[in-house]
């Protein structure tokens, strides 16, 4: 038969509801769903997915990147090179964050601390109250005590009246418990101004000055030196300049029996030194509070 009278015979054929392309499509991802579910395939996969989000996770949203659990975007795949993909860094890896700290030894009584009769915190405040105020007019006989109103903020405390730094007090524990730490105040009110000056002091649980004179990174301190004092005492003197003129004069003492003293003085009439210099100079130097602080009254085991 004629084609041309066999069309003619058929009529026109209806176009066809199959779409080609798609059994194709459909084709290929069977073949590739058969491959991811084999178990060596899957678990890769797994892998694979892990480490995106946390590479992802890591990087945060860049405004151009992927999204784990999204399609990519179709681009032009760019010609594959030869040579080897050369890694680049992408900064540091949390090994590298990894800082070792110095282990902080642990507080060791001084022996003073074993033979008992010890005073109570409470008692010693007294005492020391007593001994300081006598030592520093030793020095400075023209200097006027008076209350250092801002230490501490919002109880009041005579010039130098030792009280028992952390709160709340613990006044009937002895000299040796690690909460006994002892501090005093006071402003120092001379001829040329008023500056002030004040005491901390606690069983030398650690025997050794800190920081030391060869430590590096004390941009302030302007003088250093270690001494040994009349007694035995380990002595650390410094001087430190700060922002709008502001000095220290300091003193760090370890005494024979225990006993652990810092003492400094300021040109400034209250330490938190607001507005600056209130007196040319501290009102105490350097040796004045070696005298002070080497005392042999000045101590936590009378």
């Amino acid at each position: 038969m004629d084609k041309r009278l066999f069309d003619d015979a058929i009529g026109e054929v209806p176009p066809s509801t199959v779409d080609v392309d798609a059994v194709i499509v459909r084709g290929r991802r069977a073949a590739r769903l058969r491959r991811v579910t084999h178990p060596v395939v899957a678990a890769g996969l797994a892998v694979v997915l892990l480490t995106g989000a946390v590479a992802y996770s890591m990087t945060g949203d860049d405004g151009g990147g992927v999204i784990v659990g999204t399609a990519p975007p179709t681009s032009t795949a760019a010609p594959r090179s030869s040579a080897p993909a050369t890694p680049h860094p992408s900064g540091p890896t949390p090994a590298d964050l990894v800082t070792t700290l110095p282990s902080m030894p642990d507080p060791v009584p001084p022996p003073r601390c074993g033979e008992g009769d010890l005073e109570t915190v409470a008692e010693a405040a007294v005492r020391l109250t007593q001994v300081a105020t006598a030592a520093v007019r030793e020095q400075r006989a023209d200097v006027q005590l008076v209350a250092n109103a801002m230490f501490p903020a919002g109880t009041p405390r005579g010039p130098l009246e030792f009280y028992q730094a952390v709160e709340p007090a613990y006044p009937e524990v002895s000299v040796c418990d690690v909460r006994a730490s002892l501090h005093a105040w006071a402003t120092a009110r001379t001829p040329l101004g008023d500056g002030n000056i004040g005491f901390e002091t606690s069983p030398a649980f650690f025997p050794t000055l800190s920081p030391p004179c060869d430590e590096e990174g004390i941009p302030d301190r302007t003088h250093c030196a270690e001494v040994t004092g009349p007694r035995g005492e380990k002595i650390l003197t410094e001087t430190l300049d700060f922002e709008r003129g502001t000095r220290k004069h300091q003193v760090r003492i370890i005494r024979a029996d225990g006993t652990s003293l810092r003492i400094h003085s300021e040109n400034v009439a209250m330490t938190t030194g607001g507005a600056g210099p209130t007196t040319p100079a501290p009102p105490f130097t350097v040796e004045q509070l070696v005298a002070i602080g080497t005392d042999p009254a000045l101590t936590l085991f009378p």
